[in-house]
C-alpha cells in the first residue's frame, strides 16, 4: 500500500494522561444533561420547574466532601449543565489509620442505594467488612482521592432521583464528564472566575450577586458576615428577575455547601481581592474612574505572570481558550514532553496570555 495512502493512528490522551488520583491537582470539571435539555431549571414543554434538583446536587456536594478526600474550590450548578472546580487530596490518606479509612468508605459505599446523600454514620458490621477484606482494602483507600468517583456517586443518584421523579427510565447525563487540568495559579483563578460568572454570561443574572447555586454566594454570604453588608458593585442597579422566583430558590439552596473552600486556600489572593479580579473580569470599564483599585487588580495579575488584558479574555471563555491542560507555555511543553507529543492544545493561547521570562 501506498504510504500517502496508510492511516495513522491519532494518539488521543487518555483520562488517566490528564487525572492522577496519587496526586495533588487542580481539575475544572463539566457534565452536561442529555441533549442539554433543561433537566435541572424550567422544562419549557411541560411548563415544570426543576430547580429544586439543584438543591439535591448540592447536598450530594456536601456529603461526598465529608467523606472523600476531594475539595471543592468552586461550583456552578445551572439548568441543563453543572461546573466544579475540584481539588483531590492524596495526601490526606497517608494521615489516615485503617480504621478511619474503612468508615469513610462504609459511608461512601453503604451496601445499599442512596439517592438524597450518603449516611451520617457507617454501619459497624460494614467497617469490619471492609477492613478484613484486605485486598480490596487498598484500592478502596485510593478511590477516596479518585475525582470519578466523587463524580460517579452524586451523578448516578440525581439521575436515579429525578429518572423516579418523572416517571422515566434512560440517561439523564449526556456521557462522561469533561476534564480539564489547571497546571498554574493563574490557570486556577481564570477558571473559578469562569464558573462563577456562568450564571452572567448565560444571562440568567443581571449582576453576579444574584446568582444562586454557585460557590459565589458562598462567598458573598462570608461577606456579609465579616462586613454586615454585600459588596455593592456585585448587586447595585440589578434588573427584577421577571422568570425566576430568587426568594424560593434561596429556599431550596438552604442546605449550601459549607465547607468549600475559602479563596486563600487555594488561590493566590484571599476573598477580597478575588471579588475584585472578579469585578475586573465582569466590568473592566467601570475600573477607569478607579485608578487605585485598577492598579491593584492589574498588579495581582502581573504578579501571577500575565497580561491582565488577554488573561481576562481567557477567564470569560476558559472552555475555549483551553482544551485538557490549562496553563503557562513552559507548563504546557512538560505536558507535551510528558505524554510524547509535539504540542498540547492551549499553547497559543498560553504565549499570548503569560508573560515571557
Amino acid at each position: 500500500m501506498c504510504p500517502l495512502l496508510q492511516r495513522i493512528p491519532k494518539m488521543v490522551l487518555r483520562r488517566k494522561d490528564v487525572f492522577n488520583r496519587k496526586e495533588i491537582g487542580f481539575y475544572h470539571i463539566t457534565t452536561r444533561c442529555v441533549r442539554q435539555a433543561f433537566l435541572l431549571g424550567k422544562d419549557f414543554k411541560s411548563t415544570s420547574s426543576n430547580h429544586h434538583r439543584k438543591a439535591w446536587i448540592e447536598q450530594w456536594f456536601q456529603s461526598l466532601t465529608e467523606v472523600m478526600a476531594i475539595e471543592i474550590c468552586a461550583y456552578a450548578i445551572m439548568d441543563n449543565h453543572t461546573h466544579l472546580i475540584l481539588r483531590n487530596r492524596p495526601d490526606w490518606l497517608d494521615g489516615m489509620d485503617d480504621y478511619e479509612v474503612a468508615t469513610r468508605l462504609a459511608r461512601l459505599y453503604p451496601g445499599y442505594q442512596c439517592l438524597s446523600s450518603l449516611p451520617t454514620e457507617a454501619a459497624p458490621e460494614r467497617v469490619q467488612e471492609i477492613l478484613e477484606d484486605r485486598d480490596g482494602f487498598a484500592q478502596g483507600k485510593e478511590k477516596l482521592a479518585d475525582i470519578s468517583i466523587f463524580m460517579a456517586r452524586w451523578e448516578e443518584a440525581v439521575a436515579r432521583r429525578a429518572n423516579k421523579e418523572d416517571g422515566c427510565a434512560g440517561r439523564f447525563w449526556e456521557g462522561r464528564f469533561y476534564c480539564q487540568r489547571l497546571l498554574d495559579p493563574a490557570a486556577v483563578l481564570a477558571a473559578t472566575i469562569y464558573v462563577e460568572l456562568n450564571p452572567l454570561r448565560a444571562n440568567i443574572v443581571d449582576l453576579p450577586g444574584f446568582a444562586q447555586f454557585t460557590s459565589l454566594t458562598n462567598r458573598l454570604n462570608l461577606i456579609k458576615v465579616t462586613a454586615g453588608e454585600f459588596p455593592e458593585y456585585l448587586t447595585r442597579n440589578s434588573a427584577i428577575q421577571e422568570e425566576f422566583n430568587w426568594l424560593e430558590t434561596m429556599e431550596l439552596g438552604r442546605a449550601k455547601v459549607n465547607n468549600i473552600q475559602l479563596c486563600d486556600k487555594f488561590l493566590p489572593v484571599d476573598t477580597i481581592k478575588y471579588l475584585r479580579v472578579l469585578q475586573y473580569v465582569v466590568c473592566k470599564d467601570s475600573l477607569v474612574n478607579n485608578s487605585q483599585t485598577g492598579a491593584s487588580v492589574n498588579g495581582i495579575l502581573v504578579r501571577l505572570g500575565v497580561i491582565p488584558e488577554n488573561w481576562r479574555q481567557t477567564a470569560m471563555e476558559f472552555e475555549k481558550s483551553y482544551k485538557l491542560f490549562a496553563g503557562s507555555p513552559e507548563k504546557l511543553a512538560a505536558i507535551a514532553s510528558a505524554q510524547k507529543k509535539r504540542c498540547i492544545h492551549g499553547v497559543s493561547t498560553a504565549n499570548q496570555v503569560y508573560l515571557s521570562n
